[in-house]
């Protein structure tokens, strides 16, 4: 036994000789050869020899990796480790189909990685002007939808909205200068036939009725009035009668130069028709007839009462109709004969009835639907002075208009 155990002794003593010789020579940079000396070939003879009856297998199995790798210099063993050489013959798509993603990243906490990336640095590290360089604007715009980005970011209800905002402001600015000169013509008016402006109507029954204004213009002093309703005065008529004109005219001036080039194109002798004038003359008093009348009897207002918020009503308020309407635009031009005599009940009328408005059985009244009415600031405050210097406020209840009548 004492024999054995020298012999294995021996041999494992040769085994170590020849790996340090071996050693030596892979430092030296010899290349490794059967012929390393008499004592490498027998060491290599046993070493192979003892593989042969113990085993590799079995070798590993009695083998203490933990003690190998203690006595392990791990930084000298990678110093002699190639790593590209390692890499070059790693298969990565391999290696990367054996990993489970979805394990991995169940195992990642987002917020702690997050935590620890120090942003500010990040973002302090990249260059702006290189990356926006490297980014082509007309490929991200051809593929933005314009057209979608605009509609969801309600930019044309924010257009719609702010036209009609200023649209709105500007009308309603025109009708209050209006207005103001509406009060300012009635009580000058009252004042020249001795007369109490309070004592007129508001305006027809069915527009004002119980609870409605008690007087025909609105309360100088007060920060908004309700003028729906109230009987229009003459200033705020005349403007819409200046715009219906220009209106009219404006619209039949291009309709018959329109038709004037097309028959002259055809070959018809349309200066020969005109008879000096007589047909443009009948022609142009036909388009005004129909231009007042059909947009009374559709509307109940002309285009340019629309616009300055005046209604053509019945005397007691309700629509107008279509021969109603035929009947009021056939006397219109009574009202304009001797110097415009029939337009004087407009201002000195009761009920604000000019001559083919009482020929008609109408009236003209304010229609701003639900807007309040303010009057505009500095003739507000003169008619309150005014008013206060020649009527000094008493406790008597002034007359309704259903008191009058």
């Amino acid at each position: 036994m004492r024999e054995a155990r020298s012999a294995t002794v021996a041999v494992m003593v040769l085994w170590l000789l020849a790996a340090t010789d071996e050693s030596a020579a892979l430092r030296d940079g010899a290349a490794r050869h059967e012929d390393s000396g008499p004592l490498g070939r027998l060491a290599g003879s046993l070493r192979d020899r003892m593989l042969d009856v113990v085993g590799p297998d079995e070798i590993v199995e009695r083998l203490d990796v933990n003690a190998v790798l203690e006595r392990v210099d791990l930084d000298a063993l990678l110093e002699r480790v190639d790593v590209d050489a390692l890499l070059e013959r790693v298969d990565v798509n391999r290696l990367l189909e054996r990993v489970d993603v979805d394990a991995v990243f169940a195992r990642v906490d987002p917020d702690a990685l997050l935590a620890r990336v120090d942003v500010e640095a990040l973002l302090a590290r990249v260059d702006m002007n290189q990356l926006l360089a490297r980014v082509d604007i007309d490929a991200v715009i051809d593929q933005v939808d314009v057209e979608r980005v605009v509609r969801r970011a309600g930019i044309p209800e924010i257009v719609a909205e702010s036209t009609g905002s200023v649209f709105e402001s500007t009308l309603d600015l025109l009708r209050r200068q209006l207005l103001g000169l509406d009060v300012v013509e009635t009580r000058a008016v009252m004042r020249l036939l001795s007369r109490d402006e309070y004592s007129l109507p508001a305006g027809p029954d069915a527009l004002v009725g119980d609870g409605g204004p008690t007087h025909s213009m609105p309360v100088p002093n007060a920060p908004t009035t309700d003028v729906t309703g109230h009987y229009a005065g003459g200033v705020t008529r005349l403007a819409a009668f200046i715009v219906d004109i220009i209106l009219a005219m404006g619209s039949f001036t291009i309709t018959s130069g329109a038709l004037g080039s097309t028959l002259r194109t055809a070959g018809l002798p349309i200066d020969d028709l005109t008879g000096g004038g007589v047909l443009f003359a009948a022609s142009s008093a036909l388009w005004l007839f129909t231009y007042w009348w059909a947009t009374t009897a559709i509307a109940g207002r002309t285009p340019g009462m629309a616009l300055v918020g005046l209604r053509i009503v019945t005397r007691t308020g309700l629509p107008v109709s279509g021969r109603r309407a035929f009947v009021r635009v056939l006397a219109l031009p009574l009202s304009f004969l001797l110097l415009g005599l029939g337009l004087l009940g407009i201002i000195v009328d009761r009920e604000r009835r000019a001559l083919h408005d009482l020929i008609a059985g109408t009236s003209v009244a304010y229609d701003w639907g639900d807007r309040m009415a303010t009057m505009p600031t500095p003739l507000a405050r003169w008619l309150a002075q005014r008013e206060a210097a020649i009527d000094p406020p008493d406790t008597m209840p002034r007359p309704t208009s259903r008191d009058q009548r």
